[in-house]
């Protein structure tokens, strides 16, 4: 179960929010699971069970299961607290449409109240895309919105950016290039890391080719 929540937060875009919800779906099913080794109900843990199945003279130590899960519960939540207390602020750029006008800071709640009433922004809102949505929001209308969408888009939930940068600067910065500087070192990896797709017919229509002699 944490190798696949191990997964589940690692990769490519993934957003606070997205794995906010992972966190919180963990722990559900911890606590689900507590209760159930508590009753010697082992439905969950398949190799638990046909440990159970294959030696039933031999019991179970649930007693220890049962400690150690506690103090797996109890390690998520002091490590996961802060995403618990900003569960609102998160929630509120997960989809901005369903929050609760009366909870939001001030300064989100009268340009909440014109994009909650707003039927074009209502249809082009997809929570696949929530980058661009806030990528495309009037800035003059709505720039406490944007403002807070940008510090929740910005938020590092994993190491997955700083361990391919890294990865990335271990492949460009060789023995070979010793004349390498910082500037020139920060421009590649910029290239390397990012996924903007450069138009190249628009930026050789804007070269001026020079003409031989």
């Amino acid at each position: 179960m944490l190798n696949s929540l191990n997964l589940q937060l690692q990769g490519q875009g993934k957003l606070i929010c997205d794995m906010y919800s992972h966190i919180k779906a963990f722990e559900v099913k911890l606590a689900l699971l507590l209760e159930q080794v508590k009753k010697h109900n082992f439905i969950h843990l398949p190799a638990t069970q046909n440990l159970s199945a294959e030696n039933p003279a031999v019991p179970f130590p649930a007693e220890k299961c049962v400690e150690a899960l506690e103090m797996l519960k109890a390690q998520f939540g002091v490590r996961f607290r802060e995403l618990h207390v900003n569960a609102k602020e998160i929630r509120l750029f997960q989809n901005p449409f369903v929050a609760d006008i009366d909870e939001v800071q001030p300064s989100y709640q009268f340009e909440l109240a014109e994009l909650q009433n707003c039927d074009v922004l209502k249809d082009a809102f997809k929570p696949n895309s929530l980058i661009d949505f806030y990528a495309a929001l009037p800035n003059d209308t709505y720039p406490n919105i944007k403002k807070h969408a940008m510090k929740m888009s910005t938020l590092f939930g994993s190491t997955y950016i700083c361990e391919q940068t890294f990865s990335r600067m271990k492949l460009q910065k060789t023995p070979m290039r010793s004349r390498l500087t910082d500037e020139h070192l920060h421009h590649c990896l910029r290239l390397a890391v990012t996924r903007m797709e450069p138009d190249i017919q628009l930026l050789t229509s804007q070269m001026q080719a020079h003409s031989s002699h």
